[in-house]
């Protein structure tokens, strides 16, 4: 199985737009690319930052792309993740390693 990191990167917090708010105002970030119901995307010069309404125990999410999604969950759990939610192709699929780290998995194939 090949996998690639992307330069996605998902931030789990309470309240989207007070997150959106700070990070624009302490740290700079540029008005997001893109709003959604519940997300903002910001572009930065290195990586993709979400902002995801969600459970902030999840840490910060990274994201790891695959041309067959159910192949890589297969050889995932072979190999000793966890799945933490996972919602088919298009949506998120977390996974968590031995060593408690998440990522989203994603399928890059059309």
């Amino acid at each position: 199985m090949k996998y690639k990191v992307s330069k996605n990167i998902g931030f789990q917090v309470e309240d989207v737009e007070k997150a959106k708010t700070f990070y624009e105002n302490v740290l700079g970030f540029k008005q997001p690319v893109q709003s959604f119901v519940n997300e903002v995307e910001f572009i930065t010069d290195s990586n993709s930052i979400f902002l995801i309404e969600g459970d902030r125990n999840l840490g910060p999410v990274m994201e790891l792309e695959v041309e067959d999604l159910e192949m890589a969950k297969l050889d995932l759990l072979e190999n000793g993740f966890e799945i933490v939610r996972w919602e088919g192709k298009g949506k998120d699929c977390y996974v968590k390693d031995t060593f408690g780290v998440i990522f989203n998995v994603w399928e890059t194939k059309q």
